[in-house]
């Protein structure tokens, strides 16, 4: 029996084998080129997908760059490092409780698809490679905040700018604000004597009543005091009313032309020529008159200048509130149930003090009394 020889057929199938083996490497390659090009394309389309809804609905309270402002700073690399993209999609979506993030997610009854908050987390993502180390906020002494408790609690002793004088009773006020003395003694025996008093001079406890950190503005105080300083307060023409105003109430004639002088020598604009009237009733035994009169002015107060206010608003207020008050983040100002229902004196303190759980945050020691002045000013021109 002839031996049959397959040597031909072991030739063609090493061949066709060789064949598919190379048409499979080059499907593999190719595909997974077109692959990666698909998810290239995908995540570009995503990052800038994500960059417009990050500016349209994210930059007003977090930065148009991410370096923050009302929220907290997001390109930040101590943050992008800690934040997985899955704690980044749940905060997004499902908001910040107790904070003014709010959610997103609509199924938290936000604004954003799952995927579109994937895109903005793909956003901020791609700032990592070079985001900053943004730094913690930390408590600086101020000697402006030293010289506003100062003045409400050390004053009656010491007397204006720590200079004594005559208590105007027959007896003298203990100068603090002395060359030799602020030289012989270190800020470390300043801060003991407000700690603990000096109980045989008639020297309270302050430490049971002051915090560290107004403790550190008294003695940012005293150092400014050590290099001829002179220091303006920062407390706000509205407390010195509010204080005089209390104090008229409860017949005491002299307390309130103390705070109603000191107020005068900071008041400001319009309303300024409203104080003599007051302060010489006052002086001549006429409270009823003077209260009225104060009553009407503490509630009117602060009285600004709206051509400035515009501006400030332009610089402060709209990227919240919008350009002509429409509304964004913030509420509608134009106009608003709001600032037609409140006097100035409570649009102050709310400007302030901001809303806690909102946006709005406070502008104490950010926008002087006069700028809030103008801004409120600004306001009621949008108002019926």
């Amino acid at each position: 029996m002839e031996k049959e020889n397959y040597t031909i057929h072991k030739i063609v199938g090493l061949v066709l084998t060789v064949i598919l083996i190379a048409a499979v490497t080059m499907a593999f390659v190719t595909e997974t080129t077109r692959t990666e090009s698909v998810a290239a394309a995908a995540k570009k389309a995503s990052l800038q997908h994500g960059r417009q809804l990050y500016v349209d609905n994210c930059s007003n309270c977090h930065g148009s760059r991410g370096e923050g402002n009302v929220g907290s700073a997001l390109n930040n690399s101590v943050f992008l490092k800690k934040a997985s993209d899955s704690v980044m999609f749940a905060t997004i979506s499902s908001g910040r409780p107790s904070t003014v993030m709010p959610a997103w997610g609509q199924a938290y009854g936000g604004a954003f698809t799952d995927q579109e908050i994937r895109d903005i987390v793909v956003f901020i993502r791609a700032w990592e490679p070079t985001a900053p180390v943004v730094e913690t906020a930390v408590f600086v002494p101020d000697a402006a905040r030293g010289a506003s408790i100062y003045e409400s609690s050390c004053q009656v002793c010491h007397g204006e700018n720590g200079k004594g004088g005559d208590d105007g009773k027959g007896g003298n006020l203990l100068a603090v604000n002395d060359k030799a003395q602020l030289g012989k003694f270190d800020d470390a025996w300043y801060q003991q004597t407000i700690a603990n008093g000096r109980p045989a001079k008639g020297m309270p406890s302050w430490g049971s009543v002051l915090s560290a950190n107004q403790t550190a503005d008294l003695l940012a105080l005293v150092g400014a005091w050590r290099n001829g300083e002179t220091v303006a307060s920062k407390t706000t023409v509205a407390q010195l009313l509010n204080s005089s105003l209390f104090s008229l109430q409860q017949n005491d004639s002299e307390d309130a032309l103390y705070y109603l002088t000191r107020a005068q020598k900071i008041a400001f604009g319009p309303a300024l020529g409203r104080f003599d009237p007051i302060i010489s009733n006052i002086q001549s035994g006429q409270p009823a008159a003077a209260l009225t009169d104060l009553t009407t002015l503490s509630s009117d107060w602060p009285v600004g200048d709206a051509a400035n206010g515009a501006t400030i608003y332009a610089d402060a207020c709209k990227s919240c509130h919008g350009a002509e008050g429409q509304g964004g983040v913030g509420r509608k100002l134009k106009p608003n149930q709001f600032v037609q229902d409140n006097v100035n004196a409570n649009m102050f303190q709310f400007m302030l003090a901001g809303r806690v759980g909102t946006a709005m945050r406070g502008w104490d020691g950010r926008l002087s009394e006069s700028q809030l002045a103008d801004v409120i000013a600004f306001l009621r021109t949008w108002q019926p």
